[in-house]
This record gives structure tokens, sequence and C-alpha cells, in this order.
């Protein structure tokens, strides 16, 4: 095994990639990205730092990005399979990046090794540093909390006891909220919860290790719990979701909330499922009316081949012709971006498309597309410009242009969807589609079962 001897020491190296990947990850892959209650983040004490875990790669940098301003960079434990081969166990150790072994990934008679890496993360937390790790030991798919393992706490009972209980470690929770998790310019939030000890139970580990390991780990996912919207029943994780899409734009109509501020739609998202939860416990029968409508609403949007949003919007004929005319005077330009960037854009799916587990493949669009294949192109197309035209401001042209014309390709690709679900809207309304008359019937038999749930549940 590699050295990790100094991982969590200040490299300036790292430091470089860290400034390079931080404008990508904010500024260009995200179209927002929020930290929030930010304040709550200690920058002079040990953190055991957790999160849930939904999206791969882009969870870890995430954090990484939330703890900006703080000098200490956190160093994470993933899964020690991806460490197999040399040069990817290099490349990690200088992301700061350690194994954590799992019998299901390397066998059981390689478990033992996670004692030196407990050792040194234990050590790092008595340096005043901060380790991060995903509780869930494995990404969900969904918007949906899994059981928390516990090796995080027994990192954190490692470090109390070699301080013979004197240091004070804290656990630092976290909670990502993504607005899609594919895809570019979306939306990603952070959520930063209270720190908190676990003095109470030192006395508890002392005679019963594994117990108070248990008792911690099951403390810290109530606590990510709150943080986070979590749909609990996966088999109605469609419904539920669906009907948080549907009912919150409502939700927040009636709040007086701005639609367009990312962290009210989690407000709002949590409202809804909670409220679900409720009805579902006092009104059975009730709640199983609504999932039946629910379930019905979403095969014939399916089969209709529209999106959801497109029945909360009225039907509008100036705003329909507005946006066709729009979308057609805009499209030299988003011809123009789509041959500019379809090459960089499209390099990723090459390894995506091979990769079985989707919720991976935000990260290589990330890493393949963003930060390797968007840089070589600006090197290609700066020296083609170079040739052909001997101009130098051309080259700082290039470098403007290739990114907002990405920008604008990503929206552009929205607007005409969006044209196209209006299209065939109007002419399911026009015709007076069946599935179309009874997919609006249940939607607005949704909206007002959600007004009455809202109206009466105590939240």
């Amino acid at each position: 095994m590699i050295s990790f001897e100094n991982i969590n020491k200040p490299d300036w190296k790292y430091e470089l990639l860290y400034r390079y990947v931080n404008v990508i990850h904010n500024h260009i892959f995200y179209h927002h990205f929020y930290v929030i209650n930010k304040e709550r983040l200690p920058k002079d004490e040990p953190l055991v730092l957790i999160c849930n875990h939904q999206n791969g790669l882009s969870d870890a940098l995430g954090i990484l990005f939330a703890l900006k301003g703080d000098p200490r960079r956190p160093v994470f434990i993933a899964r020690a399979d991806i460490f197999k081969r040399e040069l990817a166990a290099k490349l990690l150790r200088f992301l700061k990046i350690m194994p954590a072994f799992r019998a299901q990934d390397t066998g059981v008679e390689n478990l033992g090794e996670n004692a030196a890496i407990f050792n040194k993360s234990a050590r790092i937390l008595l340096e005043d540093g901060v380790v991060a790790l995903f509780p869930e030991a494995g990404h969900e798919d969904c918007h949906h909390l899994g059981t928390f393992k516990k090796g995080f706490a027994r990192i954190a009972f490692q470090a109390a006891e070699m301080s013979d209980f004197k240091k004070p470690i804290k656990i630092q929770p976290l909670a990502h909220h993504y607005s899609k998790y594919f895809g570019m310019q979306h939306q990603l939030m952070i959520v930063v919860g209270e720190p908190f000890g676990f003095e109470d139970l030192y006395d508890i580990y002392k005679e019963h290790p594994q117990r108070a390991q248990k008792l911690l780990a099951d403390r810290a996912r109530a606590i990510v719990k709150e943080l986070m919207l979590d749909i609990e029943d996966k088999s109605l994780y469609e419904e539920y979701d669906m009907i948080r899409t549907i009912y919150r734009d409502s939700y927040l109509k009636k709040k007086n909330l701005k639609a367009h501020y990312f962290p009210n739609h989690l407000t709002a998202d949590k409202v809804v499922v909670k409220a679900l939860d409720t009805y579902r416990e006092e009104d059975p029968e009730g709640f199983d009316k609504l999932m039946k409508h629910t379930h019905e609403y979403i095969r014939h949007v399916e089969r209709l081949h529209l999106r959801d949003w497109i029945f909360g919007k009225k039907l509008s004929v100036w705003g329909f012709w507005f946006r066709l005319l729009l979308a057609i005077v805009l499209t030299p330009l988003v011809v123009f971006s789509f041959i500019y960037n379809f090459l960089p854009y499209n390099v990723s799916t090459l390894i995506t498309r091979r990769i079985k587990d989707p919720m991976l493949h935000s990260a290589f669009h990330f890493v393949i597309g963003a930060l390797f294949a968007y840089p070589i192109w600006y090197i290609i197309t700066s020296a083609i410009l170079w040739a052909t035209t001997g101009l130098w401001w051309i080259i700082l042209v290039n470098l403007v242009v290739l990114p907002l014309s990405l920008v604008f390709y990503q929206h552009s690709r929205v607007l005409w969807k969006k044209v196209y679900n209006r299209i065939r809207r109007w002419k399911f309304w026009v015709r007076g589609t069946g599935s179309y008359v009874r997919a609006v019937e249940l939607r607005g038999k949704i909206v007002k079962t959600m007004d009455k749930l809202i109206n009466t549940v105590n939240l």
C-alpha cells in the first residue's frame, strides 16, 4: 500500500488544481451552487465530516467547495477497490483520498488494512484536521437516505481515545440537494448542520465500543435526515417524487416564497413529503387513493411524451407563439453553439455509455468533459484561429465565446424542448385526446388533495 503520511499537509500542486476545479464547478458546470448555513462550519476544530451520498464524485466536490475559506483541506475516505491500480492509487493519494476496505469489494482477508487507515484518520483529527466520509458506504440513486455504517464513528471514538478523551472531537453533518442529477447548468445546494459532540457516549464506549458506535451512527443519521429530502418508502418513490414536483410551485406561492431561489424548493419538498407521510398514517384509505391517482397520472404523462410542468402552465396563444418565434430567431445561434460544442460536450459519453451505474455519469461528464475536453478544445480552436488569421485578439474572443456558447447551448436545448412540449400539448387539447383530458383531471385532483393536506395537517 502507498504511504498516506502527511496526506493532510498543504500541497501547492493540489492548491492549483483546487482553484481551477472550483471555478469550473461553481460557475460553469452548475448554474447555481449554494452553501446554506455556512457560518456553522468551525475552522479551528477537528471535524469528522459526514454527508448523504447520491451522486458519486459530485458529492465529494460539493463538500470540498462548501468548505471554501477554510485553509484545511478535508481528507476523504473512499472504497478501496478504486485503489487497485498503482496509477489510480497515486492519483487518489494526491487528491487526499484514503481507502476503506469492505468485504464485498476487496475480500474479508483485507479488512485488517482498515486499522492503519482508521489510525491515520484519528491522527489527522488530533492535528485539528478534517476527515470526510459518506456513512451510507455507497450512493443512493434518488432522494433517499440509506443506513449509516459505523466507520466514521469508529474513527471519531478512536481519536477521542488517543487523546485520553480530553480533546473534543466534533461530528459535522452536511446534506446535498440537487435540482437534477444529470447534465450541466443545474443547481446544487449543500445544507450545513450544527456540529455536535458525543462525550455522553464515552462511558458506554469504554465498556461496549460497538454499541457506542452504533448509537453515534443512529444519532448522526437522524440529524442528516433532517437536513435533506428523504423519501423513505422507495416502493412509492415515483409517486412521492411526482407529487412534490406537481405541488412545489403551489406551496411556494401560498407561502410567498421565491420560486427561482433553489433552497426554497427543498423547503417545499420537505413539507410535501412530511404531509404525505402524515396522511398515510392518519388516513390510509385516502392516501392509497392519492397514490393510485398519481400513478395513473404518471402513466398518462409518459404515454403523451410530455413533462409535468406543461400541465401547470395556462394555455396561452400569445405565450406559445412568442416562445416559438424566439426559438426560431435563435436557431442560427443554436446551430453555431451545437457545432462549436458538440465534440467536447459529448466526448465523455464515450465513457459513460459503458458504465452501468447512472449515478457515476455526472462525475465522468465533469472530469472528462468540463475539466479536460473543454480546455483542450480551447487550445485547439485557438491554435486554428491563430494559424488562419494571425490575429492575437481573435484568441481572446474565442476564450470568451466558447464558455458563453456552452451556456447558451444548454439553455437553448431547454427552450426547444419546452416548445416541443407546448406544440404537443396544443395538439392534444385541440383534438380532445382522452389521455390528455384524463391527465389534466387527475392533476387537478392531486393538487386539490394536497391543498387540503397542507391546510389541515400540523407540520
